[in-house]
């Protein structure tokens, strides 16, 4: 509770307490097959399997992902926080402005948010990354792995605009069938809109 809720750890609140039981039962009254998120999810859904089925629910199956650091670096991602990430439904142009304008110091690969989703994303999915640049900055280049990329841009060989317009054009393209999916049925979208947030222009069009 503590770990999630990351209040004072000498002053926790009655809500902080209940926060993660909810959570747990929400796999089984949002009726889910699997139970999808981030890292920091393991010990709630460690205590909804060990807890759940001594009370009559099914053991639910859990799958975890990376945490991703902010694209404006530090912390996490946050959906509260729109700069910090691009949501899976975000418009092209959304995306590639919040990659462009990412933290992405030249030469650095510790925190560096365009090169964890490369990493997770591109070669995450079993995909090469291809850096299209004129040559005198190099010419094209095809990354087979994370470690090749890597080690070139800690190099300072590969420019942190390269590497930011490559990615973003990947996610872009990766994402394509989700955006045309909410587009065919843009109700789905419609919790999101009532909580206040924006529509993506191919939506609104």
């Amino acid at each position: 509770m503590q770990e999630v809720a990351r209040g004072d750890r000498d002053s926790q609140a009655i809500s902080q307490i209940i926060y993660p039981l909810m959570q747990a039962l929400d796999i089984e009254y949002l009726d889910i097959d699997v139970a999808i998120g981030g890292i920091e999810q393991r010990k709630i859904h460690m205590l909804a399997r060990d807890v759940m089925p001594k009370i009559g629910y099914d053991k639910p199956t859990c799958l975890h992902h990376p945490l991703v650091v902010s694209l404006t670096g530090g912390d996490k991602m946050s959906s509260s926080k729109p700069e910090t990430m691009f949501p899976l439904h975000a418009d092209p142009d959304t995306i590639r402005d919040r990659i462009n304008g990412a933290y992405c110091p030249q030469a650095e690969t510790e925190d560096n948010p365009v090169l964890q989703i490369a990493r997770f994303h591109v070669f995450g999915a079993d995909e090469t990354l291809t850096i299209e640049r004129p040559d005198k900055y190099g010419g094209n280049v095809t990354f087979e792995t994370y470690d090749e990329l890597e080690q070139d841009y800690g190099s300072g060989d590969l420019h942190p605009a390269d590497l930011k317009q490559s990615v973003a054009d990947y996610v872009v393209d990766a994402l394509a069938p989700v955006r045309k999916r909410f587009k065919d049925s843009p109700t789905l979208l419609e919790p999101l809109k009532e909580i206040g947030h924006e529509l993506p222009d191919y939506i609104e069009a």
